[in-house]
């Protein structure tokens, strides 16, 4: 029995040894930093809008055929093993709780990957996935670069990083939703981490620009109520406009006191 027990540890050990020599793929050590988008440098840039582009019916066409009506980008890739879809499922359930907007008729929302390795299928199998409402079928498009160049370079465009991490064998991108204008330009940077419902209707706000249409004048005016935080990466109560607001009011409601208060002692003067 004793030679048993000695055995057992023997065995024990040994094989504790042996997984301690056995591979282990190195956990990564990435300053979350590195992706972050530099907003004040990128804010306003207008992307190549030929850039060409292969949507999930094998269709082609261009990022400025997307253009006219605001536009939220996002860069992802269809291999992805969760991440992405996470990214853009959010995006979904953000955008299905907008009462005020609509993807396709207020609003469109591209889907562009940057892996060189990503065909049809893979994009097939990542629609299949996100399993978006039918009504958003011409509204939301998920594509693959017509030259995967092109993928770097508009991401390169926007200030967007990504790289591929061998031993964590996948790519590291931040999770970034990139709204722009129907110009074309870049007009907001909303982190999927940190977004909101009720960022997602103010930064499509934004986006719309002049554009207002007259059944979105009340989330314009909401709108005014809130301004950008860019540490953050989200929006806040402006309150230096309530304060200025405030003030405004006080200063007038005094004024016209004080009117009404002059003109009555005028009269009695004059009796």
């Amino acid at each position: 029995m004793a030679k048993a027990m000695i055995g057992a540890v023997i065995l024990t050990a040994l094989a504790g040894s042996a997984y301690a020599q056995m591979p282990r793929v190195p956990e990564s050590d990435i300053d979350p930093a590195v992706f972050k988008i530099d907003e004040f440098k990128y804010l306003g840039v207008k992307p190549d809008q030929s850039l060409a582009l292969v949507d999930q019916n094998g269709q082609s066409f261009t990022l400025k055929d997307k253009i006219g009506m605001p536009l939220i980008l996002v860069l992802s890739y269809f291999n992805c093993d969760g991440t992405c879809s996470v990214v853009n499922s959010d995006l979904a359930q953000l955008l299905s709780r907008q009462a005020a907007w609509q993807v396709g008729r207020d609003f469109r929302v591209l889907t562009v990957s940057f892996d060189p390795h990503d065909s049809q299928q893979s994009l097939k199998d990542f629609k299949e996935r996100l399993a978006l409402p039918e009504a958003w079928e011409q509204g939301w498009t998920l594509s693959l670069p017509a030259h995967i160049e092109q993928a770097k370079a508009l991401a390169d465009s926007v200030g967007f990083k990504y790289f591929w991490s061998a031993q964590d064998r996948m790519f590291l991108h931040p999770g970034v939703y990139i709204f722009l204008s129907p110009e074309g330009r870049v007009v907001r940077y909303l982190y999927s981490t940190q977004t909101k419902s009720f960022d997602m209707g103010l930064a499509l706000t934004d986006a719309m620009g002049d554009r207002i249409a007259p059944h979105d004048i009340l989330n314009y005016a909401v709108g005014l109520c809130y301004s950008y935080n860019y540490k953050e990466g989200r929006y806040k109560l402006n309150i230096p406009a309530f304060v200025g607001a405030a003030s405004l009011f006080f200063g007038v409601t005094v004024f016209i006191v004080s009117a009404f208060v002059y003109r009555r002692r005028g009269k009695g003067d004059h009796k």
